[in-house]
């Protein structure tokens, strides 16, 4: 019984997962230098003007992530249970952790 029990969870997330949705965010540096935090990290990258962070939600349908633009940055979170992930101009990937091209 233990088992199947064990396998209904799994199913249930493979459920979960299953209805989650992929967003894709362009956060750009126009015409000045931008500062880019990455909640709840807390890890900051530097983007010159010109530049872009690609930007990749996933998650429920009803909360993926979000992006909040502040008076001197720009704050980027998941949502509670999704995953995120960041590309720079060049499509290197964002290590969340440090704010550094991996």
């Amino acid at each position: 019984m233990i088992s199947w029990i064990r396998r209904r969870r799994r199913d249930k997330q493979l459920a979960r997962e299953a209805s989650w949705v992929e967003e894709r965010v362009v956060v750009s540096a126009d015409s000045d230098w931008l500062t880019v935090v990455f909640e709840p990290m807390g890890a900051v990258y530097e983007m010159q003007p010109g530049e872009h962070l690609a930007i990749v939600f996933e998650g429920p349908a009803t909360h993926p992530g979000g992006v909040v633009y502040r008076a001197d940055y720009v704050s980027v979170a998941p949502g509670l249970v999704g995953r995120m992930s960041a590309f720079d101009s060049v499509g290197d990937e964002i290590d969340l952790e440090t704010g550094v091209p991996l």
